[in-house]
Formats: structure tokens, sequence, C-alpha cells
């Protein structure tokens, strides 16, 4: 086993890997892993950052209208199952839903895919399973059904995601997890914004129907996730299954296993609750960064006419081109400073986006808030999935994954659940955004005691 995973961590010992400056157009399966970011981002970056969470919440507050006009503060409510709920509120719990549920079924689905060596197989199925979700929002459905495909598909967008991280140890040198893991969110970043564009000019009224745009996400989503998938090479199991037992008793034996031993692995469980908290902050803001520019934002400095969807649009559109350069100028930093120094100065700039945020008014003012998420959005992501991928031992790499789903989308849970029950209680936007600075603090501070030389180590003499 030593010897196995001494190999894996060579510079020689991946599949496909070449002496020389590391490239993203050799081995096929490289190109593949990418690809896959360029296919999916397109549905997170429409769907639930711009186009999916407006026509939400346009659809919730007529439906909030059409039943009386009810008020939370300064938002309109709708009361469902005896609660008051605001558009924003009801947006944010759809998000938490969809992470509760990836992040308590991705630990034994991926032991189950690491069991069976069908990592590829699973990612195709969620593939399939959110690009149909997605086409279904071309029809005309009421408030509640479209929140359930959105649901669904970001089921499918983050449980993919479980499958599609685990490729990358088994793809790459731990040399070269950084570079590929910022090339693909570079990619995904790249191909999103290209996806929105054609949605704006083609489909977003007064020039088209969103549900249109639905249908070309939803191919963009499937026809380049299906090839990426056709490109990755499946790699054999490399533990042995017991024939006595089922393939799902023993992903459940291995689950367990996994959680009774993971004090083996003390920096790698150091490091997943670091994630779990700066992860917080980061999956909070970007889920909620249109509802708060809707509700908060105004065209000028008259303060008379606040901004609609098609003002938000050039800042969304800025934070995706800014975050091409900005993941690879993080890995560039990280390669020279270290990777934890480039995740606490991702973290400063993330708390002081979140304080500026209070003072925010005008739209000039949120395009510069805009780009500077986006200057460390890839970066923080890239690193922290290429550091988890260098902390993981020899055969569980969708498992390990699988909880780092289960440490990312906890964290994707609280942290919208906490924003959502604050506006609740305020129907204050920017108190609820100010929240968030304690994940990224915390998150920084348990960052700081991660030793990450000696996690590494512990992986290779498993």
């Amino acid at each position: 086993m030593v010897a196995a995973h001494s190999e894996l961590n060579s510079p020689t010992g991946y599949p496909g890997h070449r002496k020389g400056r590391f490239s993203i157009f050799g081995p096929r399966d490289r190109a593949g892993w990418i690809l896959y970011d360029w296919a999916n981002s397109a549905f997170v970056l429409c769907v639930i950052t711009v186009l999916g969470s407006a026509y939400f919440i346009a659809l919730f507050k007529s439906a909030a209208e059409a039943a009386g006009g009810r008020r939370l503060g300064p938002a309109l409510a709708l009361r469902v199952g005896g609660i008051d709920l605001t558009a924003e509120a009801a947006w944010s719990f759809i998000i938490a839903a969809s992470a509760l549920i990836v992040a308590f079924s991705s630990p034994l689905l991926g032991a189950l895919a690491d069991g069976l060596g069908r990592k590829k197989r699973f990612l195709q199925a969620y593939c399939l399973a959110g690009a149909v979700a997605t086409l279904a929002l071309w029809l005309s459905l009421p408030w509640w059904a479209v929140g359930l495909l959105i649901l669904a598909g970001n089921i499918a967008f983050e449980g993919g995601n479980v499958y599609y991280n685990a490729f990358l140890p088994q793809i790459a040198s731990q040399r070269d997890q950084i570079l590929l893991s910022s090339y693909g969110y570079a990619a995904g970043y790249l191909g999103g914004v290209l996806v929105l564009i054609a949605a704006l000019v083609f489909f977003v009224p007064p020039k088209g129907s969103i549900n249109d745009a639905f249908i070309m996400i939803g191919i963009w989503w499937g026809g380049f996730g299906l090839l990426a998938c056709s490109w990755l090479k499946e790699h054999p199991p490399q533990r042995r299954r017991r024939a006595e037992s089922g393939p799902v008793r023993e992903a459940w034996q291995e689950v367990k296993s996994t959680l009774l031993g993971i004090g083996r692995y003390p920096q790698a469980a150091r490091f997943l609750g670091a994630f779990l908290l700066y992860n917080d902050g980061i999956a909070t803001l970007i889920s909620n960064a249109t509802p708060f520019a809707l509700q908060n934002i105004y065209l000028d400095q008259s303060f008379s006419e606040k901004i609609g969807l098609n003002e938000l649009i050039p800042a969304i559109i800025m934070i995706q081109i800014v975050a091409v350069p900005g993941s690879l100028a993080c890995a560039w930093l990280a390669n020279r400073i270290g990777e934890k120094n480039t995740l606490f100065l991702t973290l400063a700039v993330f708390a002081g986006v979140v304080a500026y945020g209070q003072v925010v008014r005008v739209l000039s003012e949120f395009y510069v808030m805009s780009a500077l998420i986006g200057l460390v959005l890839g970066g923080a992501q890239a690193i922290s999935r290429s550091v988890f991928a260098s902390l993981i031992p020899p055969g569980k790499h969708a498992e390990f994954f699988a909880f780092f789903a289960l440490s990312s989308k906890f964290s994707a849970f609280a942290g919208p659940f906490i924003y959502g029950s604050l506006l609740l209680l305020t129907g204050d936007t920017r108190s609820a955004l100010l929240s968030l600075v304690i994940f990224f603090a915390a998150g920084g501070v348990a960052l700081y005691f991660v030793d990450l030389p000696r996690g590494r180590a512990d992986a290779l003499n498993s």
C-alpha cells in the first residue's frame, strides 16, 4: 500500500504524466477534466447566480402580490406553511436544502463509487440529471415547481462535483494539482460567462424569454459534460472487494471506517474544519449576490431607482472575467508564498468585501465590490481543492472528496440558513451580509493550525 501511494505521489506516477513543463493539452483525461468545469459552470452562473435566481424571485414576488402583498420589513412576503417568507429567504432555503441533501448522500455514494471503480458512471448520471432538470425550466411553472427543479439541478451540480474532484489526484501529480485545479476553475468561469452573454443577447426580455435560455444552458451542460466524461479514464479500484458482502454494505462499512479512523489523518480533518468555516462565507456570498444587489443597489447618487437585472449583469460578467486571471494568479502566488498564505490573503479580501458591502449604495461602487470578489473567488476554491487532494490516502479519492463535499455542503447549508434566518428576523440584507465576516475570520484561524507537510506525510505513509 505504501509503495503504491509513493508511486502516486512521485512526479512520474500519474497516468499520462510527462516530464517538463505542465500542459493541459497532453493527457486526454486532463483535457476532459477541465472540459467538465467548462460544461457545468454554465449552470451555477446562469441558473444559481443570475437568471434562475432572478426568475424564481420574480415568480415568488408575483405570487406574494397576488396573495395580498404581505410585507416582512421592507420586502414582500408570502405565507408558506404558516411562516411569512420573503423571496430572498425562500431562495436561501432552496440552496441550503440542496446542500444538505448532497452532504448526507455523498459519503455513502462516494465510497460505493470507489469500491466499484465507477466514479465516471456516477458523474455521467449526475450530469444527465442536472441537464434534464435545467431543460425542464423551459416550461411555464409556478414558483414552487421552479424551486423544486432548481433544487434538483443544484443537487446534480454539487453531487457530480464529488466525483469530478475525485479524479484530480489520479490525473495530476501533487506538483501539478494546483495548476490543473486553477485551469479548471478558469475554464469554468470562461465557459459560464460565454453562455451568460449568449443568453443576454438572444433570450433575456425584451429580446426573448428567459425560459428559452434554460434550453441552451441544459444543452451546454449535458453536451459538453458527457463529452468530458467520455475523455476521462476510469481507474480500477485500489481496494479489493470482499466477496461475501454486497457493494452497498461494503461502502457503508468504508464510510464508518473512515469516520472512525479520521483521527489517523488529523491534518486532513483540521483542513476540512477550516474549509467548512470559510467556505460558508464564500458560498453564501455568491448565492445571494443577485438578491442583495437587486434590493440594495441604486442606479446613481439620486437614490431614486434601484437597479434591475439588466444593470446587474455587467457586474456578474466582470466577476467571471476577472476570476479567470485571478485563478491563475493565485496558483502562481501559491507556488511562491505557499498555499496557506495565499488562502489567508483571499480570506482577508473576502472579509473586506463583506465590510465594504455595508456602505455600497450605487452601481459604480458595486462594480468595485464585484471586481474584488472575482479577483480571489477562483483562487480560494482552486487552492482548497488541490490542498485537500494532496491529503487523501490511496484508493479513497471519491470517498474523501465526499467528506470534502460533506464539509462544503454543510457550510453551504449553514451559511444560507443563517443568512435566511437573519432576513426573517430583520428583513435587512446588509445585516445578514455582515454576519459572514465571522466565517472568514474563524476559517482563517482554523487554517492556521493545519500542518500541510505533516498531513501529506500521513497520507503517503497510510
